[in-house]
């Protein structure tokens, strides 16, 4: 039953993002089962990578990776390199005029079926712009691949909604796999910040509308810029917390790391009121405890562009050749994450519990 694509198609989504917890985790296999999908349904699709996908071997660990087949008609946004590995018939319709680490990148249609690479740009800025041309090249929807620890693919201003994969090769404990995906997908889903006109003066505002800075925001409206030091932003909030003054809101515009969590749970006596705001939860990179130590601790931290997962897909088994129950994993799993469709595409086991 394709229950994702009835969903994607429901919603309306046009471009669904796939990032995975670890590599060996089913993420290329979830490519291809959305793929296989489209299909059977004859829908016009797009595909593009943040990394490189479709390759025999993993250019890493060296093990085999699952190949993508793609069928007739579909548009694919591809280096030089990557077209010239590829098996299926490809007719190179346009330059993107971006290149990358394995050459120009093109946009071309599959005039035969067959075994492709994909492998499209790393910058989601980029690739914001090559998902567009393909979707004037008339793909109704783009599957795009994120590289391991690449979850720029997942951020809401790139993709309409996203599908995490997660599984046995994240950790040898079924529990601590469960924690750990759970974390990420929470992160992912953080609630969009209710008033931002009530938290941020004007003039800070539009200073998070041109990415340009990270700030904090005194109880009295006054605005302090924040620049990186060699321990994080916490010098930066040190000093503004000279005096017994308060920070009603602090604004991260880039990656949100376990240092400032931290500083968040030491200092949570005078910082238990701060809002902690971020671009959107791809930002979050934090581990499973500090997450959770930090959302007893305080929790209060919005994303100002929420990310839509609609899906984590699971591979029971993992490339050391251990592994756990389909059923149980898929289980434990959605039941930590309720409202979103959990799965073994292999197995054909879809969960979804409901939020309370």
């Amino acid at each position: 039953m394709p229950v994702f694509l009835e969903l994607i198609k429901a919603k309306g989504y046009q471009s669904v993002a796939f990032t995975g917890m670890a590599k060996n985790v089913g993420k290329t296999t979830s490519f291809n089962y959305l793929l296989s999908q489209c299909a059977r349904e004859k829908l016009a699709v797009g595909l593009a990578s943040i990394g490189r996908d479709g390759e025999k071997v993993d250019g890493i660990t060296g093990a085999a990776k699952p190949s993508i087949w793609a069928p007739e008609g579909t548009v694919v946004a591809a280096a030089k390199e990557a077209i010239i590995n590829s098996t299926a018939g490809l007719e190179i319709i346009e330059d993107t005029g971006f290149s990358g680490a394995m050459g120009q990148i093109y946009l071309a249609r599959v005039r035969r079926g067959g075994e492709i690479e994909v492998a499209t740009t790393p910058s989601s800025q980029k690739m914001r712009i090559i998902i567009s041309m393909m979707k004037q090249l008339g793909a109704s929807l783009v599957l795009v691949d994120g590289a391991l620890d690449r979850t720029s693919s997942a951020a809401p201003d790139v993709s309409d909604c996203t599908i995490l994969a997660t599984g046995a090769a994240v950790h040898r404990q079924l529990e601590v796999v469960v924690d750990k995906t759970a974390a990420r997908a929470e992160q992912f889903s953080i609630s969009g910040v209710p008033s931002l006109a009530g938290l941020i003066p004007k003039e800070a505002r539009q200073k998070i509308a041109n990415g340009s800075a990270s700030l904090a925001v005194g109880e009295e409206g006054e605005v302090a810029m924040m620049d990186k030091k060699s321990l994080g932003y916490e010098e930066n909030l040190l000093e503004l917390l000279k005096g017994n003054r308060k920070i009603k809101a602090v604004y991260i515009n880039g990656a949100v790391v376990e240092g400032l969590l931290q500083f968040f749970i030491n200092n949570r006596k005078i910082l238990q009121e701060t809002v902690l705001l971020v671009r959107s939860g791809v930002n979050i990179l934090v581990n499973h405890r500090i997450w959770g130590h930090y959302l007893k601790a305080h929790g209060l931290i919005y994303g100002l562009n929420p990310v839509n997962l609609i899906g984590v897909i699971c591979n029971p088994t993992s490339i050391r050749g251990d592994g756990f129950f389909p059923e149980e994993l898929v289980d434990k799993l959605a039941t930590k994450v309720p409202g979103i469709i959990t799965a073994d595409v292999i197995s054909g086991i879809f969960r979804q519990a409901r939020r309370e």
